[in-house]
């Protein structure tokens, strides 16, 4: 079992679109998938073989965060922009060293949403958008 010190906290990262360092209370969707087709050899069904296909489907990313007046990126994200590079670092519990980051090349924001509006609760809005993309590269930095 590891050690408390040894496990990686998750609210130490930062996140680049593009070029822009954005900051995000959460970011979700974070994954890597394979496709697959199994197959079972004529008499011997023991040892089905699993072939990769192509991913047939997009992966999303989920990034939220409170709505800012004049953010720099934000005002221009919508719809159907296409997004050439996203990165997402996790930080050490002291947000000095990289520990890991998640790299997506080609991406297609999908979605564009704000919380709702509500008189009685005083809260910070939230902006949620989503982007997505057909692979992600996760890379060790230790």
């Amino acid at each position: 079992m590891a050690a408390h010190d040894e496990l990686i906290m998750n609210n130490r990262f930062l996140v680049y679109i593009g070029m822009h360092k954005l900051s995000f209370a959460k970011v979700s969707g974070i994954s890597q998938e394979m496709a697959k087709e199994i197959y079972a050899e004529g008499g011997s069904n023991h040892d089905p073989y699993v072939l990769t296909t192509p991913i047939e489907k997009m992966q999303t990313l989920r990034f939220e965060r409170g709505l800012q007046i004049n953010s720099r990126v934000s005002n221009k994200i919508v719809p159907g922009m296409f997004i050439p590079y996203i990165e997402v670092i996790v930080k050490d519990q002291k947000g000095k060293r990289p520990l890991y980051e998640y790299c997506v090349v080609g991406a297609y924001v999908t979605k564009w949403e704000v919380s709702t509006l509500d008189a009685s609760e005083g809260r910070v809005i939230i902006e949620t958008f989503e982007v997505e993309h057909s692979s992600m590269e996760k890379v060790c930095l230790t």
